[in-house]
Formats: C-alpha cells, structure tokens, sequence
C-alpha cells in the first residue's frame, strides 16, 4: 500500500480542543489512489470510516476508536483557481481561511466568511459553515466530487443536489466523502485587495472580543435555534458562564464555548453539553441541537 496506515494512533493533537483516545487505524492519503486503497482496507476489515479535517467542530471520545481515521493532505490540499470561468475549485482537505484569504488577495470582496473560520473545506462544505457577517458556504458552493466508499464510484453533486439547509447539508450525515468542491468567485472586485483584506480582518477583530482567550475549544458548541436568539444568550441566561465538570468548563466570555481548562475528558464536556440542553429546555422550552460532532457515537445513525 501507498499510503503508510498507522496503528492505535493518538487523536488527542489532531482536534482543537485536545480531547480524545487513539485509533485503531489511521492514514493521511495525498492521492485519489491512495485513498481508495485505505477505503477498501477498511471495507474488508469491516471497519468504520471517519475524515478528520481541522478537528475543530468534533469532540472525540477518550475510549479508543476501533476504526480507521482518514486525514486528507497533499492533493486534496491544493486550491486552484479559473480565471476564465471566475469559479475555484478546492480539495477537500485544504484549509477554508486560506481560500478566503486568497480570494481576498485577487481584490474580491463578498466571501469574508471564509476568512474567519477555521476548518477544511470538506467540514466547512458539510455543515455549511458561515457566519451571521459574511454569508455561509452554499451562497457560493457550485459543485462537489464525492466518493461512495461502498460502490467505489465517484459522483458529481449540485447545489441542488445538496440540500443545504442553516448548518447541515445532505452530506452532513454521510458516509460519503467528499473529495472536492468548486465555488463562485464574488463579482465585486475592488481596485486593490486592501479592501477585501480589511474586511476579514474587521470580522476577525470583532469576533476574537467575543471569543475566549484560551486556544483549547471545538468553537460554538450548538446551533442557533430557529427564530430564536444565539444559544450563548439562553445559556447565559439559564446560568451557565463558568461551570465547570472536571477539566472542562463554559467560557466566561461566551456560554457558547466550552474550554479545555486542566487535562478534560471527553465525559467532562458531554456532562456541560447535556446541563445546557437541560438547563435551556426547562427555562425555555427550547431543544438546543449540537454542532459539535461526537465521535464515533454519532456516526451510528450516518448512511
């Protein structure tokens, strides 16, 4: 094989909030080839697949994961641009700031969204990552090439096809893995990129005064409910600022976030994740939903 899989490796660096046990399996393919060569490892071992991006929207358990994990690089890193079409086509692996950094970088304003959030493209396109500032993935998402790891096919997904929805997409609880995505470059175009730059920036600014100060988080912890406030309002107000389980505790600067204070488990989150739903639902009435994936217990109910 290509591609070198390691055993029973260490999760706990591979995600933003520094959580989690080891995997049985993992490999960092940088080639179609490669990757359909892990795939089928895993399909005649019967094992489950997971695609780690960034690793910052997922908590990971601190049992050991008996499955494969999958970290796309080299191809599925590159960022190539159509100046004839005005599109740019992604891999699934490469990083969504440096893409809107780029498009910044040509003096086109309209995508600082992707400037500011950190994840890969896969994650970003899978749960259609935006920000209530800028936009979110589907206002410029084109197409998309995903692998069915079961058939070994690869398919060509629409917009349509999609279904993009606030922080969820047809993908988004799939075994299917996306390979690429091409997008829309914006229309405007400034006469120097000091302006696209400027926008970010200004995002970047005005959300690190909201964001807690300490590096070890996953980012919001649930979605924005429908019709409904920001969830670190309600959490705010059902008294969650600063509690603590363990090594984990809410940010005092944003109930929305939990922190890794002193060497957390992943049980120690969950604990503070299920007292807001609780806390919310009985003062509110309101069912909070996740945004942070559980893995691997979440990915029982994927098809």
């Amino acid at each position: 094989m290509k591609s070198e899989i390691k055993i029973n490796y260490s999760l706990k660096n591979l995600n933003t909030i520094r959580i989690g046990g080891a995997a049985l399996y993992f490999a960092t393919p940088s080639t179609l080839s490669e990757l359909k060569e892990i795939v089928d490892f895993s399909i005649t071992r019967n094992l489950q697949l997971y695609i780690l991006g960034n690793g910052s929207n997922v908590l990971i358990n601190d049992n050991n994961y008996n499955g494969i994990v999958i970290k796309l690089c080299g191809k599925f890193e590159e960022i190539i641009f159509h100046e004839n079409d005005g599109t740019v086509t992604c891999g699934a692996g490469a990083f969504l700031m440096q893409l809107g950094n780029k498009i910044a970088e040509r003096g086109l304003t309209g995508c600082s969204y992707m400037g500011v959030i950190p994840g890969t493209i896969g994650g970003a396109v899978r749960m259609n990552a935006g920000t209530l500032e800028g936009g979110e993935i589907k206002d410029h998402f084109l197409t998309a090439r995903v692998l069915d790891p079961q058939t070994g096919r690869i398919e060509n997904y629409s917009a349509e096809d999609m279904q993009f929805a606030y922080r969820k997409c047809a993908l988004s609880r799939s075994r299917k893995i996306l390979l690429q995505a091409t997008f829309s470059l914006p229309l405007l175009r400034e006469t120097y990129q000091g302006e696209a730059r400027k926008i970010i920036n200004t995002i970047l600014a005005t959300r690190r005064l909201k964001q807690p100060k300490i590096p070890l988080n996953f980012g919001s912890t649930f979605k924005r409910p429908v019709d409904g406030k920001p969830p670190g309002w309600y959490l705010e107000q059902a008294g969650m600022k600063g509690m603590r389980s363990g090594g984990a505790m809410v940010a005092e600067e944003h109930a929305n976030w939990i922190l890794n204070m002193d060497n957390a488990t992943s049980e120690d989150v969950k604990i503070l994740i299920s007292e807001g739903q609780k806390r919310v639902f009985k003062e509110f009435g309101i069912n909070l939903q996740r945004e942070v994936i559980y893995l691997p217990e979440d990915m029982e109910t994927w098809h």
